[in-house]
């Protein structure tokens, strides 16, 4: 697990993702009030959260449990001069104890799926208020039928995973109304994440050339990568922005 962080540490963000597609998402969030209440799930490096900060004028709660990323989100926040508006706060998702209806705006970039896309979006609608905005990207199959290999890579690694259509009906059968949709760039996989992480992995296999548990590590990332190079026009990442109703 050291290993998994010292490679992650080293990235820009912990998943595909980039700033116009937040910008864009963002967007779509209409009559908030002066000085929401905002939290971000799962923030990681906190590239998005810095973003959310410059986009409103809110106080945002940056959660994570890794406390490692809370300090870069800290460190990068302050080069921006918008760290007065963040909240750190080292706990895992599946702990929070906010009370209920205490946001505006919860967000939650490539993270809620560790919860269980399903019961994430329940548990955000507790802790929304009314009329609150969710913001969330989820990996999801963009055609409705996947090559075999595809399919067994992702049931390994989230056999939960839905494809868009499935995921709007389950977003609307947990109380929201869907208000957009967009599927994220390429780019957001491989400018943002997968080259820098390419990029990483050769650096460290120099510095661990003999050690089977980190090259193992790293071995598995370059088949995340490489999965992606193949077969990225049946998945990716869909950005769903909807309110609570």
């Amino acid at each position: 697990m050291d290993y998994f962080y010292e490679l992650f540490r080293s990235l820009p963000r912990g998943g595909p993702g980039d700033t116009q597609s937040t910008r864009k998402a963002f967007g779509f969030l209409k009559n908030l009030p002066p000085e929401p209440r905002i939290l971000d799930i799962g923030c990681g490096h906190g590239m998005q959260t810095i973003e959310l900060a410059k986009l409103s004028m809110g106080t945002i709660i940056a959660l994570d449990n890794y406390q490692p990323f809370l300090d870069i989100l800290l460190k990068n926040a302050v080069r921006d001069g918008v760290e007065k508006r963040i909240i750190l706060k080292n706990q895992s998702m599946l702990e929070m104890d906010f009370k209920n209806e205490t946001f505006d705006v919860i967000w939650s970039e490539g993270a809620l799926y560790f919860m269980g896309f399903q019961n994430g979006l329940k548990k955000c609608h507790e802790l929304l208020k009314k009329k609150g905005y969710l913001g969330v990207t989820e990996a999801v199959f963009l055609q409705p039928s996947v090559p075999k290999l595809l399919q067994q890579f992702w049931d390994e690694g989230y056999p939960d995973i839905k494809d868009v259509p499935s995921n709007i009906a389950l977003i609307q059968n947990e109380g929201y109304r869907l208000l957009n949709h967009f599927t994220l760039p390429q780019s957001s996989w491989t400018e943002s994440y997968y080259v820098p992480m390419q990029q990483s992995i050769n650096a460290l296999k120099k510095k661990y050339p003999e050690n089977t548990t980190a090259l193992t590590m790293f071995s598995e990332c370059e088949k995340e990568i490489s999965m992606y190079q193949k077969y990225s026009d049946y998945y990716g990442y869909e950005f769903f922005i909807m309110q609570k109703q």
